[in-house]
């Protein structure tokens, strides 16, 4: 019996002490997101992701509607995904904003640590989206194997 009271008592410590490094850190944290600027910034970078997602999704329609080249289309198919899953935060916390839900606070912390690399990210498919219309679709395809390599 003696065992399973310490353990019950060491099992309130750390929830104790999780509980006050994470208010800890919430506090630290806080401040920074309720900077109007990340705010424009995240929306910026929401903005543009988006509009480059449809360019992305017209490149991707036409690639179909063209049978002839699949490594096109899957390569599309590729930079579509990593696209989706460096932004996955700030499209989750745009949606969000959108439909008027609460944004919590994991949330605004994800968005801040990953929207410098969504930013990126949308630069670089926007990149690969231009070499992807036109008479740039081979120096498209191996652009993105060699970045793939």
């Amino acid at each position: 019996m003696g065992k399973m009271k310490t353990r019950v008592l060491a099992g309130c410590v750390g929830l104790i002490a999780l509980g006050s490094t994470v208010s800890g850190a919430h506090s630290l944290v806080w401040p920074m997101l309720m900077d109007g600027n990340i705010e424009e910034r995240a929306a910026t970078i929401f903005t543009s992701q988006n509009q480059v997602s449809a360019a992305l999704a017209e490149s991707i329609v036409q690639a179909e509607a063209d049978a002839e080249n699949d490594s096109i289309l899957d390569a599309l198919y590729d930079v579509e995904e990593q696209l989706n899953e460096a932004c996955a935060s700030v499209q989750e916390a745009g949606r969000r904003h959108i439909d008027g839900e609460d944004l919590g606070s994991m949330l605004q912390l994800n968005v801040f640590s990953t929207m410098g690399e969504c930013e990126a990210k949308t630069e670089e498919v926007a990149y690969y989206v231009r070499l992807a219309r036109g008479k740039y679709v081979e120096t498209f395809v191996r652009v993105l194997e060699a970045a793939n390599n």
